[in-house]
């Protein structure tokens, strides 16, 4: 059986006892909620300027502005030095004929024989061939021999303007014949008989170069009367240099004139 002990008085307190020692760090708590902003402080004082930066990259061109009104004409500037003379233009219109001159003194020229060339020349027998020059194998006349009887045609040496003509004795027969310049005809005559003989005749002028061609010749085979009899008709092919070409001439004076100071 135990015996029940009845408490006594409470002591005074003892003395304080020294701090313990640090616990261990707790957790970390959860975020706060966020404070109210504060105010906007006042403006600071400027800062000192800056370094310059680098240069940016080139932009791309802009779009190309309106043309603006024309400005005021300034003022005169000074003349500028005399430039170089330019080529020369091409010669202008001729002008009209002026008044006759005076008399030139002789000049020295010793100039050449004269441009001559001429020929006159007849058939020796009747109906050539078709297609082809005549040839006028009997020489009345050829001067400068610029017609060539092997062949029947007149070859050019002096440049100019020719006359030439034909008289053709036709008999029993229509004749068609036509005058040549280097293949091309110049002129065509289409003569039919109304008797036993007629005359068939054509004639031009032509302006040719050296080496150029003329002859005669029948153009159409059914149409060939060319009649020759040697004792009492004649066909004749005649030609002759109205005037030679200026260029011509000019360059004849010159050699000529050369040829005598060599001499």
């Amino acid at each position: 059986m135990m015996a029940w002990s009845q408490s006594g008085l409470v002591g005074p307190g003892g003395v304080p006892g020294g701090p313990g020692s640090s616990g261990t760090v707790g957790p970390m708590g959860r975020p706060g909620e966020d404070g109210p902003d504060g105010r906007d402080g006042g403006k600071g004082a400027n800062g000192d300027r800056g370094e310059s930066g680098r240069s940016g990259n080139q932009g791309k061109s802009g779009v190309k502005g309106r043309k603006g009104p024309f400005g005021k004409t300034g003022p005169s500037g000074l003349g500028g030095l005399h430039g170089a003379p330019g080529q020369i233009g091409k010669q202008g219109a001729k002008g009209e004929q002026g008044e006759e001159g005076d008399p030139g003194a002789p000049g020295g020229c010793k100039c050449g024989r004269p441009a001559r060339s001429a020929f006159s020349v007849a058939v020796t027998q009747s109906s050539p061939k078709e297609h082809q020059p005549i040839h006028f194998r009997r020489i009345l006349l050829n001067e400068g021999d610029h017609y060539n009887a092997s062949t029947g045609k007149f070859v050019c040496v002096i440049p100019g303007v020719y006359y030439f003509s034909y008289d053709i004795t036709i008999g029993n027969k229509h004749l068609a014949i036509g005058l040549v310049l280097n293949g091309q005809y110049k002129i065509r005559t289409l003569d039919t008989i109304s008797g036993n003989h007629d005359v068939a005749s054509g004639s031009t002028i032509l302006h040719l170069q050296s080496s150029d061609q003329v002859w005669l010749q029948v153009y159409n085979s059914g149409h060939n009367g060319l009649f020759f009899d040697p004792f009492w008709t004649d066909s004749t092919f005649t030609g002759f240099l109205i005037y030679a070409e200026q260029d011509y001439l000019n360059e004849a004076d010159r050699e000529a004139n050369a040829k005598e100071s060599r001499s």
